[in-house]
């Protein structure tokens, strides 16, 4: 087996996706925001507001208590914000086997190309035995908040962090973009009323319902103004990674690029992107793409080249697997890299977030 073919069974060996295309409804509810707002103390008991059907409809759906999904409120203090120099909001997205249920979705229009797609995934993204999963632990909720939270004092910034919270549910899409549309306005008038730069730091399904809900709000003649719009792991537009995954199925849906028109109300559309997060992709309309995961290219062809020796072929099969760890990289903006592979006596240590994320971002 030649090199190429080696690296292309790998590449296909460690893919896997996942996704749902629910787009906006086109109805957004922008009443009953004091409903929403509860607040930190109240995040076990919380309202999602949905498309009202009728004054019946809206009184039962004020208030439901959602017992497996992520608490949604929103808690913002408006009076806060000229004590810091600007205002970051964050919109996280779902967790990694949802996401790739979505995506899987989003790619193929009927159930059983989707159910297929599903199937051909899941038999090949078992790891070997030995490979690290180094994205096993399930992010908390407020993975995103916290993340940048950190990233923001380690590099000095005064950021005041205003997390957009969500249920994470994939079917639950139109409800955040609904609360969004009724939130992302509140903080926006805030931070101008102050002077203040309002940028959004958002990440994987978060960075579509970001997207949707700016594109709304710029349609509607929104006064809202994004002066940065920092997108990380996003699958706007799907790589072509994954549309080479499914070529034996059918041909995906492709028509993802006019999805990804730079809203009018952004000022600067900065993207974070991996050649192995396919989930990712570089996006033709944002003003900045940073790759994130070049430095780990010299590795791999080492491993590449392990491979064909008989002696070190096991720990480089397990090398060549965690190298591409999609989790790993889809998780890297934020986590950073890290990890030692025993069949070159190489390791990456990558700190994506304070070196790369945030000096190209602020």
């Amino acid at each position: 087996m030649n090199t190429i073919n080696i690296k292309n069974s790998l590449a296909r060996f460690a893919a896997t996706t996942a996704g749902a295309a629910v787009l906006l409804t086109g109805a957004f509810v922008a009443a009953n925001a004091e409903d929403i707002s509860l607040g930190a103390a109240k995040a076990s008991a919380f309202n999602v507001p949905t498309p009202v059907q009728s004054s019946a409809t809206s009184a039962q759906s004020k208030s439901v208590k959602l017992q497996t999904e992520a608490p949604v409120y929103f808690d913002f203090n408006a009076a806060a914000v000229p004590n810091y120099d600007a205002v970051v909001v964050t919109i996280c997205g779902l967790s990694f086997e949802e996401l790739e249920k979505v995506m899987a979705a989003r790619l193929f229009s009927d159930s059983a190309s989707q159910t297929k797609a599903l199937a051909q995934l899941q038999s090949k993204s078992q790891p070997p035995s030995g490979a690290a999963d180094l994205a096993a632990a399930a992010p908390a909720d407020t993975y995103l908040e916290d993340a940048f939270t950190g990233m923001a004092a380690r590099a000095n910034k005064k950021f005041m962090i205003v997390p957009l919270r969500w249920t994470r549910n994939p079917d639950k899409t139109a409800q955040a973009e609904a609360n969004f549309m009724v939130w992302l306005p509140k903080v926006a008038a805030a931070a101008a009323a102050n002077h203040k730069p309002l940028y959004i730091f958002a990440h994987s399904w978060g960075t579509v319902l970001t997207h949707d809900v700016l594109m709304a709000l710029a349609a509607q003649g929104s006064p809202v103004h994004v002066d940065k719009l920092i997108t990380m792991g996003s699958p706007i537009v799907p790589s072509n990674a994954i549309v080479k995954e499914f070529e034996n199925i059918e041909k995906p849906n492709d028509n993802f690029a006019s999805q990804a028109v730079k809203p009018a109300n952004v000022g600067t559309w900065i993207n974070f992107w991996a050649t192995r997060d396919m989930f990712s992709n570089t996006l033709s309309y944002a003003d900045r793409n940073y790759q994130v995961d070049a430095a780990a290219n010299p590795v791999e062809q080492l491993i590449t080249i392990a491979l064909l020796d008989p002696l070190l072929y096991v720990a480089a099969t397990v090398d060549a697997f965690t190298i591409d760890s999609l989790s790993a990289w889809h998780s890297s903006y934020f986590n950073g890299y890290y990890h030692a592979f025993k069949s070159v006596g190489q390791a990456l240590d990558l700190d994506i977030p304070d070196k790369t994320v945030m000096p190209n971002s602020f």
